[in-house]
């Protein structure tokens, strides 16, 4: 029960951090990202409240997902899709008093998108989302077998080609430059700044995963005889190092082949010898 309630405090604050980022920095930029950065779009044309506009477009998207996913993969976005509008309500109240002067604003883009960044990437490290966009990042990156930080420049990239139409080059420019800071950031929060993982695996499908990771992706495993501490049983350990960029296809694909295998997944800053990074 405690642990329920740490992970759901910490999760308050980092949808507050986004929430706060959002209207202190993105906002007053018309810097655009995922479904706030529609609700930028559509609050220059309307003058309708951004945070009204992020829960309409959240829940049509909480039922898309529904349709698409099921219950199971959309239950954790239904919570995000709640919290973040009221959120960005409440902080917009807060913002106008925090003086920025005349603050550039590629700095303010910069400044918004790290932090926003460090905040998505708690959100998403707790295994929660704040929908919308989130839930289309969290389906590219299940079936392309790319780290969210990447899908969400693809999603973002359909966003910022809406902007062209609605304001200037330099927008859409400033909005590119935060995206990628951005995605960087989450990245790096949810996986580590290491190069590499080294990947410990046991399964029961050995020799479908290690085809997997010799023939497809080129690298050497090392199969190690370890022995159960509870049953004393022997078993097989698979390891192999991987590129940090390859970290969501090897476990994704690792848990298609065999979706009960044990995973154990630790950083490795260094590897030397066996002509590793030729």
């Amino acid at each position: 029960m405690k642990n329920k309630i740490k992970i759901f405090i910490e999760l308050l604050v980092a949808i507050t951090i986004c929430a706060f980022s959002f209207n202190l920095f993105l906002l007053p930029t018309k810097v655009v990202s995922g479904f706030s950065g529609i609700s930028i779009i559509i609050n220059s044309i309307t003058d309708i409240k951004p945070s009204i506009i992020i829960m309409v477009l959240y829940a049509i998207i909480l039922v898309i997902s529904y349709i698409l996913m099921g219950f199971e993969q959309t239950k954790n976005s239904i919570i995000g899709s709640i919290l973040y509008p009221i959120f960005v309500e409440l902080t917009s109240y807060i913002t106008p008093y925090i003086n920025i002067g005349e603050t550039e604003p590629i700095v303010m883009a910069i400044c918004g998108s790290a932090i926003c960044g460090f905040g998505y990437g708690i959100i998403y490290k707790l295994g929660y989302n704040t929908g919308g966009s989130d839930v289309l990042t969290h389906i590219l990156s299940k079936y392309l077998k790319k780290p969210i930080g990447t899908c969400m420049v693809i999603v973002n990239t359909i966003i910022i080609a809406a902007t062209l139409f609605v304001f200037d080059l330099q927008t859409a420019i400033y909005s590119i430059i935060a995206i990628l800071i951005m995605s960087y950031v989450i990245d790096k929060v949810m996986i580590g700044i290491s190069k590499s993982k080294s990947f410990y695996i046991i399964t029961e499908n050995e020799t479908d995963v290690k085809k997997f990771l010799i023939s497809k992706l080129s690298h050497g495993v090392t199969v190690i005889q370890a022995r159960g501490g509870y049953t004393g049983n022997i078993v097989k350990l698979i390891m192999c190092i991987v590129s940090t960029k390859e970290y969501y296809k090897v476990k994704e694909e690792i848990l298609n082949i065999d979706k009960n295998a044990l995973i154990l997944v630790s950083d490795t800053y260094e590897v030397l010898g066996n002509k590793w990074g030729d």
